[in-house]
């Protein structure tokens, strides 16, 4: 159907079909007319229930009107059987029209990103997924967020590889084929989940998660030689784990860079951590996929002179996640929105004394979430916090 038709046939339908609900939204209801029952082939005209969904449509794509569709759903009479209403702009599965899903198809024959003609026409090129423990049926949900509009899209409520999958698969493989970027922590089964259910996604590792690593691998040496020292040398590793985890530039008064230099000083191994450490930050800074590669080297050829367990797990992991790494470094994609939102999953939790019913826990989760009030009120909040930055500054 072209962009003519679909205005056309709105204009022949009956005056009530279109109907303004709202500032900028219409509801467009089809009048009731026989329908063939798909199983048992009579005709019936009996009404089971409405189900409304927004439709993308060429008409509307650049404009702040949106239309939703009260899609309505026919019974047979004669065997029960449910079915939704017959329409010619949208096909089955779909919420855009047929004439936006051609011109999408057409647009990629051209030298552009799939980027723009994502941001073009609307679409969601990247998701965000992490996991997060609740307290309504298993112990670990998933929440998955679209971070180009930053909005939390699902809930699942297991994170078990066959409620997972299931999940996944079930939205239509025309929708999941729109999905370019997967930002992620270091989760094997995520990625694997993420190349077999969104195959024209690139996986991007989240840098907060890689940075951790090499925190935790430090951190885990700073502890061992602790223990080992005397009661009396102990007070000289006050605030040890500031000092050490803290990135060496970001250290500007004196007596911090004494102290520090006092700790690494009672050991060659920890000294040889911390300058690691360092190693590792400065990798994650990498520009481009050339200056990650000269500087991995560097950080490897260290791992292996030192020989210390932590950073040859460190060197390790690395290895196996080394593309999805350079990939968030090159995107700049990461999962701060969504361990945002985790963060704000928990303090749900806690001020409601807990969920037993996951779904109402997933109603409560999404509409929070997603509360256009709720989002203005923290980006203005950002804005000021930046304000009152720049003027102190």
């Amino acid at each position: 159907m072209s962009n003519m038709d679909f205005i056309t046939s709105i204009m022949h339908l009956p005056e009530n079909s279109l109907e303004h609900i709202e500032a900028n939204k219409f509801l467009l209801t089809l009048p009731v007319v026989p329908h063939i029952c798909p199983r048992c082939h009579t005709e019936t005209s009996r009404i089971h229930d409405y189900r409304n969904q927004p439709v993308k449509t060429l008409l509307l794509i650049n404009t702040e009107f949106s239309l939703i569709y009260h899609k309505r759903r026919y019974r047979c009479p004669h065997c029960a059987k449910t079915f939704p209403e017959h329409n010619s702009f949208l096909s089955k599965y779909q919420r855009m029209s047929c004439k936006i899903i051609a011109k999408i198809l057409q647009e990629h024959g051209a030298l552009t990103t799939s980027t723009d003609i994502a941001r073009r026409y609307k679409l969601s090129s990247t998701i965000s997924i992490d996991e997060f423990k609740g307290n309504a049926g298993a112990k670990f949900q998933v929440v998955i967020n679209d971070l180009d509009n930053y909005t939390c899209l699902n809930v699942l409520e297991d994170r078990s590889p066959d409620i997972l999958y299931a999940k996944i698969l079930a939205y239509p493989l025309a929708e999941r084929l729109k999905v370019k970027n997967v930002s992620m922590d270091l989760s094997a089964p995520f990625r694997k989940m993420s190349k077999e259910c969104f195959p024209n996604a690139k996986i991007a590792a989240d840098k907060f998660h890689t940075v951790r690593m090499a925190n935790d691998a430090l951190n885990t040496i700073r502890k061992q030689i602790q223990n080992k020292l005397p009661a009396a040398q102990r007070k000289y590793f006050k605030r040890s784990k500031y000092l050490m985890l803290t990135r060496e530039k970001k250290l500007l008064k004196e007596k911090d860079r004494a102290a520090l230099q006092v700790m690494l000083n009672y050991s060659d191994d920890l000294s040889a951590a911390y300058a690691m450490k360092e190693v590792y930050f400065d990798l994650l800074d990498s520009k481009d996929g050339k200056q990650f590669t000269r500087k991995f080297k560097h950080f490897q050829a260290a791992v292996e002179k030192q020989q210390l367990y932590p950073f040859q797990k460190l060197l390790k992991t690395t290895i196996q996640w080394k593309n999805e790494i350079l990939h968030g470094i090159a995107t700049g994609y990461n999962n701060g929105f969504t361990e945002g939102c985790n963060t704000t999953i928990k303090n749900l939790k806690r001020i409601c004394y807990s969920y037993r019913n996951f779904e109402n826990f997933k109603r409560r989760i999404i509409y929070l979430l997603n509360n256009p009030d709720r989002r203005k009120v923290r980006k203005e909040r950002g804005r000021t916090e930046i304000c009152i930055l720049k003027k102190s500054g």
